[in-house]
């Protein structure tokens, strides 16, 4: 089994005006068909290539010292801009329900909380990377992580996620 890019569950334009179709071909078919592929090579011929990528990433720590560094890039990479297709939605937004809901309410205190918090943990990652909504085994946390790095590599379970890409000298250095 090889990594695949999934299809995306929508049109590349139906995010507009918030992420345009140009940008969204780019970072689909271009730099997330540039993990998998990376992701790929670094497994070939190894007993890691036929492992779903979750379990590859949860076992990081006990894959070869010349693989990991690849491995951790660029499975990390796919993994987590598969869960950002699949978070975003043309017709989402509103208030979450349900069990998510209620988790958020008691966690957070309310979603603007949430928010915040979430905001605040972008804020603060120097260079380029992840803010998450994860549960961590006991309930929900916010938690950043750097460049591609997830939260599976933890084993955290990741439920929502945001890119964070900048430069950081524009942004002052921080």
């Amino acid at each position: 089994m090889s990594f695949e890019v999934p299809p995306l569950p929508y049109d590349y334009d139906a995010l507009e005006p918030h992420i345009d179709e140009q940008t969204m071909h780019l970072h689909h078919d271009k730099h997330h068909q540039a993990y998998v592929d990376n992701a790929n090579k670094a497994l070939e011929g190894t007993e890691w290539a036929d492992r779903p990528v979750e379990s590859v990433l949860a076992g990081l720590d006990t894959l070869p010292d010349d693989k990991r560094t690849a491995v951790r890039n660029n499975a990390g990479g796919h993994v987590n801009h598969s869960l950002f297709w699949e978070i975003m939605s043309p017709n989402g937004g509103g208030e979450p329900s349900g069990s998510l809901g209620a988790a958020i309410e008691s966690t957070f205190g309310s979603l603007d909380e949430l928010k915040s918090q979430v905001n605040d943990a972008g804020v603060k990652r120097f260079g380029s990377g992840w803010t998450w909504l994860i549960h961590d085994g006991t309930g929900l946390a916010v938690k950043s992580t750097a460049n591609q790095d997830s939260p599976l590599m933890d084993s955290d379970t990741p439920l929502l996620d945001a890119v964070q890409q900048r430069c950081d000298e524009a942004a002052g250095g921080r």
